[in-house]
């Protein structure tokens, strides 16, 4: 597996958000996950959460009425209740794929990419004891808030992982490079306007000069929500690539998640 420094030195990378769904392709599984390296993905997005048994699978809770058609909470359910769980496509037909394990995903993402490991956070009072013992942790990225409750756990378990904080404002930042303990190899942005004070050169040179790379998330997550300035995909296939994605290259990013990783990896090759 190549590092992310190697990567980046090829060009921008490209992270699929949950993987690429669609059709008959459910979010957060093996065949979105496969479905995003096919369509250039550089790295894909595991959701985790926990069962009642302590088991780990790959979901993004409060998912449940879209993935299963119903208002269950999968928090609530056993290890036996989410592996026989009926899930539906995305046109809501109830199909034959199933919520799986992280080790089933994981055995079948060895070697292949980059994993950002999400909202595991949640659950690390016992997750960061399971991924001492996964086999390939040497191609995760783990990203948590950054809070010094995640940044204490982190540090103090020992867990030889590349780390990632989503970091909002400088105060936050900050608060992050005290911790020289960490691996840190990328810092996620989440930039609401141009007026942001993470966006000054200084902090941009200061984080690369450590080797640190710099992410940032063009996904339209809903109407309300800006986590890039307003520099989306939506703004990207509405208005064009280089209006979206290309302001985000055009600002020094390194890695872009999306929820269109063709259509960012084709771009990203002609720019």
């Amino acid at each position: 597996m190549e590092t992310l420094q190697e990567l980046r030195k090829k060009g921008i990378l490209v992270a699929a958000h949950r993987g690429t769904n669609g059709g008959n392709i459910v979010q957060n599984t093996t065949l979105a996950y496969l479905n995003a390296l096919r369509h250039g993905a550089d790295m894909i997005e595991v959701d985790v959460i926990r069962s009642t048994d302590g088991d780990f699978f790959a979901f993004h809770n409060g998912q449940e009425d879209i993935v299963f058609g119903d208002k269950s909470d999968i928090l609530q359910m056993s290890t036996q209740e989410i592996l026989t769980k009926p899930v539906r496509n995305t046109s809501g037909e109830y199909i034959s794929q199933r919520i799986e394990k992280l080790d089933y995903i994981f055995g079948k993402l060895k070697d292949k990419c980059w994993i950002n490991i999400d909202r595991s956070w949640f659950y690390w009072d016992t997750f960061l004891d399971y991924l001492s013992n996964v086999k390939i942790k040497n191609q995760f990225l783990l990203k948590s808030p950054a809070e010094k409750v995640y940044l204490d756990q982190l540090s103090q378990s020992k867990v030889d992982i590349k780390y990632m904080p989503i970091v909002k404002n400088l105060e936050e930042l900050a608060l992050v490079m005290q911790y020289d303990v960490l691996d840190i190899a990328a810092v996620e942005l989440i930039i609401e306007s141009l007026d942001s004070d993470l966006l000054s050169t200084g902090v941009f040179s200061m984080l690369k000069e450590k080797g640190v790379l710099l992410w940032i998330n063009a996904l339209t997550l809903n109407d309300e929500i800006i986590l890039s300035a307003g520099y989306d995909d939506n703004k990207s296939i509405i208005k064009g690539p280089e209006y979206g994605w290309g302001k985000l290259v055009d600002l020094g990013f390194d890695i872009i998640q999306t929820d269109w990783p063709l259509l960012l990896k084709e771009f990203l090759k002609n720019k």
